[in-house]
């Protein structure tokens, strides 16, 4: 069964995040608020389109999976969809290092200033 989910690019730091079901965003699609019916549909993407924490929020297509033992799996219908929920199709010895700590935004960055700029 497909369902439907919002996604975006949370504004503070560019990374992939989905709406959950507390109205933060998360960067976990396993924590994503589904939604199948139409006037939750509408509520999702209002709640999301009005988020200011965010950029480019729309609709992704997504199949719910529910292995005998574990819990709740999300997986997007689209190639490009998985990429951005799971990360590059590269094989892990190829993939991006860790960012240092001097360049996570995350970190207390205060700002720089140059003579009069």
């Amino acid at each position: 069964m497909s369902v439907q989910l919002a996604t975006a690019n949370r504004l503070a730091d560019g990374i992939v995040v989905f709406l959950g079901y507390d109205g933060e965003w998360t960067p976990h699609i396993d924590e994503a608020r589904i939604a199948e019916r139409e006037e939750d549909i509408a509520e999702l993407v209002a709640e999301a389109e009005a988020s200011p924490s965010v950029v480019g929020a729309y609709l992704i297509d997504a199949e719910i999976r529910l292995p005998e033992g574990q819990g709740r799996i999300v997986v997007p219908d689209s190639y490009r969809e998985k990429i951005r929920a799971f990360g590059p199709s590269t094989h892990p010895a190829f993939a991006k290092k860790s960012v240092p700590e001097h360049f996570d935004p995350r970190t207390d960055v205060s700002a720089v200033f140059m003579d009069g700029i």
